[in-house]
Order: structure tokens, then C-alpha cells, then sequence
């Protein structure tokens, strides 16, 4: 079995003194919708965060009956400031892919590596 590769841990530089990123959590029931809606609806958030000052990016992940998302700022200040229009915007996509917003959460990034990661199943064909 290969070893895991782990110079590149110990190469980065130490990394106390940068801003922390704050992420903001949206967990919807999504009863019995089809996952790949989540990609849609990820596609279209996404385009509208992106106008927003300070947004840094999203994850969104899914399974049967429930769907999370995550979008990432660049603080927790500038995240605040755009509050009441990221909750209006939520608010609005659950009611028009009939979702049940069920809990929004906030926090610090305390450590992240997920290299280049960036994955688009909105715009992906589909694999039978």
C-alpha cells in the first residue's frame, strides 16, 4: 500500500496570523427531490454570491432528504454586513425549489486543504 504523501504539509509556511475565513452552513430538508436538483440550485446561488463583496466560494452536498451548504467569506465582518440580503436570497430559493430550511449555522475556519477542488455537476452530463 502506498505511503500518503505528506511534504506538502510540512512545507507550507505556518499560518497563524492570517485573517480567518468564515463560513456560513444552510441545511435544507429536501424530502424526496432527486440530489442532482441540489446542483442546480448551487449553480444559480453561486452566481448571485459572486456579486457580493468578500464572498470566496461554496460547497454544497446532498444526499436523500437533506442538502447543506456552505458559502465561504472572507470574514466574519463582511459575511454579517451582507446578512439580511444573503437570508432574503435563501429564504426565496427554498420557496421557489419548495425546500424546508430546517437550520443555518456560522463559523470560523480553523484549517482547510482541499487543494483545487472545484466540481460542477450542474453542467456536467450525466453518467448512467
Amino acid at each position: 500500500m502506498p505511503t500518503p504523501d505528506r511534504t506538502r504539509r510540512t512545507e507550507r509556511p505556518h499560518t497563524t496570523n492570517l485573517q480567518r475565513v468564515f463560513v456560513f452552513l444552510t441545511r435544507v430538508k429536501t424530502s424526496d427531490q432527486p440530489i442532482q436538483n441540489a446542483a442546480i440550485v448551487a449553480d444559480e446561488m453561486d452566481k448571485w454570491f459572486r456579486q457580493i463583496e468578500g464572498f470566496k466560494g461554496m460547497l454544497m452536498l446532498s444526499r436523500e432528504g437533506t442538502t447543506v451548504g456552505l458559502t465561504f467569506w472572507q470574514s466574519r465582518e463582511v459575511a454579517e454586513r451582507h446578512r439580511a440580503s444573503r437570508m432574503q436570497f435563501i429564504r426565496r430559493m427554498a420557496s421557489v425549489v419548495d425546500v424546508e430550511i430546517e437550520e443555518t449555522l456560522d463559523f470560523d475556519v480553523m484549517f482547510a486543504d482541499v487543494g483545487p477542488l472545484m466540481i460542477d455537476f450542474a453542467s456536467s452530463p450525466q453518467s448512467d
